[in-house]
């Protein structure tokens, strides 16, 4: 009997503080929890490539075009990237956004994570064509 008394106490204990862990739903906090949460663990599982958009600005805020190249030479990565993104992240951005009636749009969110990944608006506007032009191309197939 005490045995089970001592198991609920520490499940109710376990219990209270995951919920004092995470936000309200649906408030912004909580939205915003929810969202690093899963962007956090997409940028570690692709922090090269994370890292390849970050060097495309030269410290002189010019675009490295040495980097350019390489980058451009990893296009299927890119591609790759991008849709995982999409497979991935928004569906479970999406599902977070459904609880509370809002919708997730993949490129505002994914410009979004690379912004906040450090990677320049510079390298942004050179590398959003390429990934654009990769995710019609992958559409195609």
């Amino acid at each position: 009997m005490k045995l089970q008394a001592l198991c609920a106490a520490l499940m109710l204990a376990v219990s209270v503080g995951a919920c004092a862990t995470s936000p309200k739903p649906c408030t912004t906090e909580w939205i915003d929890y929810r969202t690093e949460k899963v962007l956090r663990r997409f940028a570690v599982e692709n922090r090269d490539l994370v890292t390849d958009l970050r060097r495309l600005k030269r410290e002189d805020g010019d675009i490295d075009p040495v980097q350019a190249i390489l980058l451009a030479a990893k296009a299927d990565d890119l591609r790759r990237f991008a849709s995982s993104f999409e497979r991935i992240i928004i569906p479970e951005l999406q599902s977070a956004y459904d609880q509370c009636g809002k919708t997730a749009e993949f490129v505002p969110a994914f410009t979004e994570f690379l912004r906040r990944e450090g990677v320049s608006d510079e390298a942004l506007e050179w590398v959003g064509p390429i990934i654009a032009l990769s995710l019609v191309i992958d559409s195609q197939n």
